[in-house]
């Protein structure tokens, strides 16, 4: 798949049921995202790649009917994620099995709060997974020095102990550090038009 082709192009394919190369690019790009939030959520390691699989099968019916509209894309998956993790917990607790204080706290019927939080750790998620990914591309032209700077930077370190621990002069630090910190900003921003039709 083209790096640069449309967000909507995409979702348009994945509709096909005929098109699995095009279902295939979709998943690739949220399934690891759908894992990290119901792990998150306190789905168990075990069941995660299973409920994952129906969050994927309910995404298969429901994305020809995605309006983009009428919400963004990174909330409606989590819409979709958490109505399916909602019905996993529910389940799981008819039977009596153990669930995490989060995982209790989704299934109490007059909790109002949880959804809300819920929203907000999807939120959340979304922007550290772009960014991850982001970072992933950035690694990938910047090397050495350059990335080795940035992230000192990143882990709070100064200019002055940046130069000394990499030999680098502190004009470079900067330069460096600048290059790497437009390249990220212009990846997220490729990225968050990629993943959010």
């Amino acid at each position: 798949m083209k790096i640069h082709e449309t967000r909507h192009s995409l979702i348009r394919r994945a509709c096909n049921p005929g098109n699995d190369q095009a279902w295939e690019d979709f998943v690739g790009r949220y399934r690891r995202f759908i894992c990290y939030i119901l792990h998150e959520i306190g789905i168990s390691k075990d069941d995660v790649d299973d409920l994952c699989q129906q969050v994927l099968l309910s995404l298969t019916q429901s994305l020809p009917s995605y309006d983009r509209s009428r919400a963004r894309f990174r909330s409606w998956l989590g819409a979709v994620i958490r109505n399916s993790a909602f019905t996993h917990l529910r389940t799981l607790k008819r039977r009596g099995i153990y669930l995490t204080k989060f995982g209790e706290q989704m299934v109490v019927k007059d909790s109002q709060d949880v959804p809300g939080e819920l929203d907000a750790l999807i939120e959340s998620e979304w922007k550290t997974y772009v960014s991850s990914l982001a970072m992933g591309r950035v690694r990938s032209v910047f090397q050495g020095q350059a990335m080795d700077a940035f992230e000192m930077g990143l882990d709070g370190r100064s200019a002055d102990e940046i130069a000394e621990a990499t030999g680098l002069a502190i004009s470079s630090v900067y330069t460096l550090r600048k290059r790497v910190k437009k390249r990220l900003y212009l990846e997220i921003r490729a990225l968050t038009a990629e993943l959010e039709p």
